[in-house]
């Protein structure tokens, strides 16, 4: 008798476990929350334009994983270069962060404050032996105060909604590609040899948006017997001792209960946790309550113009403006608008029905419009129309103590021998879309060996103190 497999959340990583175990024949469902598959990687059409939720794109280290993406993609998959810049100061500087562009554009005075505060900053870490405990130590160790205060403190607390000195610098070592200034003098003086890491620019991005990926995904999931529930909210996880044998979701307003052999989970872990019989998870509520989410809210606006730059991404640095990135989806596929049109998505990050997240779309568009046209893009009588759309549980954030409280959930958890949490939601981890794919597959197979045991081996996945794109087989 086949085993009968339940995988919560029907984004990257569920819809890759799912994927993988259809493919060796077991009775597999996914239970997914919104009316369609793709989690993050939802991407919307309207009025012939498409915008993802995000700036999505596809990029791996594994090579087997491209093969099969490319394998069902097929034609549809094509290829592209990432082009991207930090708006400040009325000025446009490399992404990632150039030495040499920062030298040439930044006026004398800034220039020997910067070099000035990483002599300091040099000294303070020989002498004091100051450790990288918050994002902020993390930079200021690397680049000085000056740089920190120019590109990274303002940026990272409009992403986070709180100061980088209260943000866990385990987010920074995969995420910044320069490493220190240091290393930049050395190479310009040529003694130091070799390229600093940095981000992979080639990568495949589907011709319909990255939505089409697991749409196709899904599709094949089902042609292999697999089902997909929609609009179904996991309530309950039903036990028999240290066993899950069903779940209970909520679809419509009625409560339906589904039983299994194992569950593969990657809905938000604080969720997870909050599905268990409350007389079991009293003792840990209040380490998934300080697990906490930032929200993101997207501005989707059509453009009656063909193109709007040449950049994929536009970084936006300072704090007064509510917008972090602008993005134009035509750079990524040129059939995400119609011929002769453009469009820009904005990214403004907020918490759950705070005043961003409630703002009326009239009030959003014009306060960004306003922005927009002091960043020198203006498009106030190009538009032809506007929608928004929004994620809840965007970016985990990574509070100093965010670790403590993840792995007391953890160790809650690994008492049920046949339930692994995974993805990004699910491990409360930042990471890309192909490593959550990776993770759930690796979940399935694991699932298969009956090696649930390797939990953490799946939980830990591309955590290595590495920048994460460096290495990666690109389009």
């Amino acid at each position: 008798m086949k085993k009968k497999i339940l995988v919560l959340g029907g984004g990257p990583c569920g819809l890759s476990a799912a994927w993988e175990l259809s493919k060796y024949g077991y009775d597999v469902t996914v239970i997914e929350k919104e009316s369609k598959v793709g989690g993050l990687c939802i991407t919307n059409e309207y009025k012939g334009y498409r915008f993802d939720l995000g700036g999505h794109r596809f990029i791996s280290k594994n090579k087997e994983l491209v093969e099969n993406v490319c394998r069902i993609m097929g034609e549809d998959l094509l290829t592209s270069d990432r082009k991207s810049v930090i708006l400040l100061k009325g000025k446009t500087f490399d992404y990632p962060l150039s030495a040499r562009d920062i030298f040439l554009k930044m006026d004398l005075w800034t220039n020997v404050k910067a070099f000035t505060s990483y002599l300091i900053a040099v000294f303070t870490k020989i002498v004091f032996r100051k450790k990288d405990i918050s994002f902020e130590d993390w930079i200021v160790n690397r680049f000085g105060r000056t740089l920190y205060n120019l590109f990274f403190g303002p940026y990272t607390e409009k992403l986070w909604g709180i100061s980088p000195k209260f943000i866990s610098s385990d987010w920074a070592s995969q995420r910044i590609s320069l490493l220190n200034l240091k290393d930049v003098l050395f190479r310009l003086l040529k003694l130091k040899k070799g390229t600093t890491r940095t981000y992979a620019k080639g990568y495949f991005y589907p011709k319909k948006g990255i939505g089409q990926m697991f749409d196709i995904m899904s599709d094949e999931i089902t042609g292999m017997g697999g089902k997909i529930i929609l609009n179904a909210t996991v309530s309950g996880i039903n036990l028999n001792n240290d066993t899950v044998e069903g779940i209970s979701y909520i679809q419509q307003g009625i409560k339906k209960t589904i039983d299994c052999d194992a569950v593969i989970s990657t809905i938000p872990l604080p969720d997870l946790i909050k599905a268990f019989p409350g007389y079991l998870t009293k003792d840990i509520m209040s380490n998934a309550s300080a697990l906490k989410f930032r929200s993101v809210r997207f501005l989707n606006i059509m453009v009656d113009q063909p193109d709007i730059s040449d950049n994929t991404w536009m970084y936006v640095s300072e704090g007064k403006y509510i917008v972090t990135r602008i993005q134009e989806p035509k750079r990524r596929s040129p059939f995400s608008a119609p011929e002769g049109k453009t469009s820009v998505m904005l990214e403004i990050p907020c918490n759950e029905n705070d005043d961003t997240w409630n703002c009326p779309k009239e009030s959003l568009l014009k306060r960004c419009l306003a922005d927009l046209k002091e960043l020198g893009i203006d498009i106030q009588d190009k538009i032809i129309d506007y929608f928004t759309t929004s994620v809840i549980h965007g970016y985990p954030v990574y509070s100093l103590d965010y670790s403590m409280h993840r792995q007391k959930l953890f160790d809650f958890l690994d008492c049920y021998e046949n339930l692994i949490t995974c993805g990004r939601q699910g491990t409360f981890r930042y990471f890309f879309m192909d490593t959550a794919m990776e993770m759930g597959i690796a979940a399935a197979q694991n699932l298969m060996l009956d090696n649930l045991w390797k939990k953490e081996d799946v939980r830990l996945m591309r955590s290595e103190k590495e920048l994460i794109e460096a290495t990666s087989v690109t389009a």
